[in-house]
């Protein structure tokens, strides 16, 4: 299974958008696969100004566990501001007690994760993304000028500089970049993935990924 997960910002307003493929014809991972896509589509059905984001958790796992599955506890969707992938807003992917509502005029995106294992993930090595972080962001970095606070590549940095590596290494030391890992299940495990990002307003609410 091959997860596809990729985003797109327009004057840094963001989308996220995530599909899981498999891989040839052997169809083993089909019901797994259909898993995420059947719940994030019953979880878009839920979102509405005023939904408890718990409700559309619990229809999340409520879909994931019907197909014999797990979701994954600690990941989940989440909101999207301006310049800012994942903000504040946490959308789980089981029913975790959370009471807070949406409201319209925000950017979310929807994450089901469906696994064989134990429903959990834990951090792997980095992953070469990386982003800006720590308390003062130096708008004079290049890394800012071109990314601003979106996650970027280490190969993008490479085009911008030859001694990118100990550029990236000083500045992950000092604490102003983070890396992603990438992240894992337990051996054996697999796990599929579904997104979409929608924009809710007052009277729609708009999926703006395909």
């Amino acid at each position: 299974m091959v997860k596809i997960d990729v985003g797109a910002s327009v004057d840094g307003y963001l989308s996220d958008n995530a599909a899981t493929v498999e891989v040839g014809e052997s169809g083993q991972h089909s019901d797994l696969i259909d898993a995420t896509r059947e719940a994030l589509n019953a979880a878009i059905k839920k979102v509405r100004p005023g939904a408890q984001i718990r409700a559309i958790g619990q229809e999340i796992g409520s879909v994931i566990t019907s197909h014999g599955f797990r979701p994954i506890k600690n990941l989940g969707g989440h909101g999207l501001n301006r310049y800012d992938l994942h903000s504040e807003i946490f959308i789980p992917n089981y029913d975790d007690g959370n009471g807070e509502t949406l409201h319209s005029d925000m950017a979310i995106a929807i994450e089901p994760f469906a696994s064989t294992g134990i429903g959990m993930i834990h951090n792997g090595p980095g992953g070469h993304i990386y982003i800006l972080s720590g308390t003062k962001v130096r708008k004079d970095e290049p890394l800012y000028q071109n990314f601003n606070t979106v996650p970027f590549a280490e190969r993008w940095v490479a085009k911008l500089m030859p001694d990118y590596t100990d550029y990236l290494r000083k500045m992950m030391k000092s604490k102003e970049v983070s890396e992603f890992a990438v992240l894992r299940e337990h051996k054996g495990s697999f796990i599929s993935q579904a997104e979409h990002t929608l924009l809710i307003l007052s009277d729609e609410v708009i999926v703006t990924t395909a």
